[in-house]
């Protein structure tokens, strides 16, 4: 197994605190995370462009369960960032789970927030609402 080169373009992207996707050749497609080849048309993709930090949160989970280290309940999110065509998952940070309950978070605004000092990686990264 072999990672995608453009998963590890994005996690040199991530370093300078910017988030890219994958645009399909011949379309308008965009996918986040990037990978070389489009999922639904086959087509590969042909260069990196920026999408987000914005985003609309499509649909999410409340997790209950211990998991490294994190306290628990805690919300994880799938985000179409403006740009994208696809949406990926994060957590959701400074949000009580007592207000996801309703469902009012799907189609809510979000943010991709930065650690200070971004390692590269998919922790550098979380959601925040905005507003």
């Amino acid at each position: 197994y072999r990672p995608d080169p453009m998963i590890e373009r994005m996690f040199e992207a991530l370093k300078s605190k910017r988030l890219v996707g994958a645009h399909v050749a011949g379309g308008s497609r965009v996918i986040f995370p990037p990978q070389s080849v489009c999922e639904v048309s086959f087509r590969e993709t042909d260069e990196l462009v920026d999408v987000g930090p914005g985003g609309t949160i499509r649909t999410f989970t409340i997790v209950h369960t211990k998991w490294g280290g994190l306290a628990t309940p805690y919300i994880i999110v799938f985000v179409q960032l403006d740009g994208a065509s696809t949406a990926t998952g994060g957590y959701l940070r400074n949000v009580s789970t007592d207000s996801a309950g309703s469902l009012s978070l799907i189609g809510a605004r979000c943010r991709a927030v930065f650690k200070d000092e971004p390692a590269g990686d998919w922790p550098d990264f979380w959601f925040e609402l905005e507003g």
